[in-house]
């Protein structure tokens, strides 16, 4: 015959965790590209930009998402596309007021 266990004991090992309490903190990623993948459908490694492109970044040409053959291939094509947004950052700066 099967013992029956006291699960009351076990309920109280398990921490308990408040609606009203905050998240963990833990800071924003850095770089502007997620962590490349191998697509599962392709087998190709993937990468998207962490943050959706603005219009403004489309129209400049700017890829939210390369794929490449290699790693390495899609390195380069990561740093190219980085060249190509620090550019549209410098075209497209804010001026700031001189009041």
């Amino acid at each position: 015959m099967r013992q029956q266990r006291d699960h009351t004991s076990h309920k109280n090992d398990i921490p308990h965790i408040s609606h009203e309490d905050p998240l963990p903190v833990r800071p924003e990623p850095q770089g502007r590209w997620a962590c490349p993948y191998l697509s599962g459908k392709t087998d190709r490694p993937t990468v998207f930009t962490r943050r959706p492109l603005t219009p403004a970044e489309v129209a400049f040409g700017l890829q939210s998402c390369l794929v490449a053959d290699t790693l390495e291939r899609l390195k380069v094509l990561m740093d190219r596309e980085d060249e190509k947004h620090a550019e549209y950052v410098a075209v497209n700066r804010p001026l700031r007021s001189t009041r």
